[in-house]
């Protein structure tokens, strides 16, 4: 019975939310997305270049694609932050509704941000930074390659899914 209640209750809370116009995540924005995927393109021309093996000698060669990159992800980034987000007053008192009949509110974490995608992309921009200054200074040897492709893709892949997802 009181599991009813509780069920009943969370039921009424989200038809309730579903019938205003309530922002509990950004707006989806197409030029973000193709930003993206953009820069996704070009990412992986950069990664194609340097191959298995990428000699400081070679540097000066792939400078240009990092610089382009660097700043193309810092351009989509403002765009991001740029972008309206949710009210936290309002995500505070979905977070009381919900509470009050014992069902978890919506997750904060300080830590991640009010821009997911965002955080995503920043942390791309200092993997690429540091991977730049890497091939720089000695070039990029086979066994670090993957050490910088695998985060680059994976935040990469967090940020496109992110932007996917406002489409709905």
């Amino acid at each position: 019975m009181r599991r009813a209640r509780k069920v009943m209750a969370a039921c009424a809370v989200t038809l309730a939310l579903g019938g205003c116009q309530t922002m509990l995540a950004a707006a989806y924005d197409p030029t973000i997305a193709t930003a993206l995927s953009t820069a996704n393109s070009d990412i992986q021309a950069l990664f194609v270049s340097i191959g298995t093996d990428a000699p400081v000698s070679t540097f000066g060669a792939r400078k240009p694609a990092y610089d382009h990159i660097i700043a193309e992800l810092d351009a989509v980034l403002i765009e991001i932050k740029a972008r309206p987000i949710p009210n936290p007053e309002v995500l505070a008192k979905v977070n009381q509704a919900l509470e009050a009949v014992h069902v978890g509110g919506i997750t904060v974490d300080p830590d991640f941000s009010s821009y997911p995608s965002a955080r995503s992309v920043a942390d791309m921009v200092k993997v690429l930074t540091q991977m730049e200054n890497a091939d720089q200074q000695a070039g990029l040897h086979k066994e670090l390659i993957p050490g910088f492709e695998q985060p680059v893709i994976t935040y990469l892949t967090q940020a496109i899914t992110y932007e996917n997802f406002l489409k709905r």
